[in-house]
């Protein structure tokens, strides 16, 4: 072989060799960037998917919050109706309390005061029993003591049939508040009586206040319809068949 020949074949070996190398190279070059991209890819939708669900977890918590709010101001605005109409309930107690003042100057009052004694002695049953009243009302009770123990004993003998014993008599020593005025700035009664037997063990308050105050107990579902009407039942309220 000559030199010219050897050389020829040294070349065509180095462009083989440059050739492989090349396309090798090439090989590499398109593999890294699939890589690339698979990596790229994989990597947008794992984060994509993150980011997803934090904008998920933060809607849900902005709607939580939302729905917090607006129960809170629900609640808020229910309790300002609430203590709105209590406001109301006692600015109606508080008027019909001045009005009871008047009560104890009626024609009547020594009338009621009869019938008050004998609503509480047929409540309490007992055969001793002391009546205390304001001092200002005291003979007005004297006058109604005997009438008052006549029409109990005239009211349970003709419905039970039998006659109870009862000694009636009024307190000289002990007495009920007396009317509110400017110059009393202690405790008041605006009317009625007090029942008391067993040495004080047993007492019956039949006063004007006693009896407002068990009205507005027992009315006042009533007086709340009256003056502020029937409240919808809520929309999830079971209404029967």
């Amino acid at each position: 072989m000559d030199t010219v020949e050897a050389d020829r074949q040294i070349k065509q070996m180095i462009a083989f060799i440059r050739q492989e190398a090349k396309e090798k190279s090439e090989e590499i070059r398109q593999k890294t960037v699939e890589d690339k991209t698979i990596e790229k890819l994989s990597y947008k939708a794992k984060e994509s998917k993150i980011i997803r669900e934090e904008f998920e977890k933060m809607r849900k918590d902005k709607l939580t919050q939302k729905r917090i709010h607006r129960s809170t101001k629900i609640n808020e605005a229910r309790f300002t109706v609430m203590h709105k109409r209590n406001d109301l309930i006692n600015s109606l107690k508080n008027e019909t309390l001045a009005a009871l003042c008047d009560v104890g100057r009626h024609k009547e009052y020594a009338t009621f005061i009869r019938y008050l004694i004998v609503e509480g002695l047929t409540t309490i049953m007992e055969e001793k029993v002391e009546v205390l009243c304001r001092k200002c009302d005291q003979k007005i009770i004297e006058g109604e003591i005997k009438a008052s123990r006549e029409e109990y004993l005239k009211l349970v003998t003709r419905e039970c049939g039998i006659t109870p014993k009862c000694a009636l008599s009024l307190s000289k020593t002990r007495f009920l508040p007396p009317p509110p005025s400017s110059e009393n700035k202690g405790a008041s009664c605006r009317g009625g009586i007090s029942l008391s037997a067993r040495n004080g063990k047993i007492v019956l308050k039949n006063t004007l206040e006693s009896r407002l105050d068990l009205a507005f107990s027992d009315q006042k579902p009533i007086m709340r319809k009256m003056l502020f009407g029937t409240r919808p039942p809520p929309a999830n309220a079971y209404r029967g068949s």
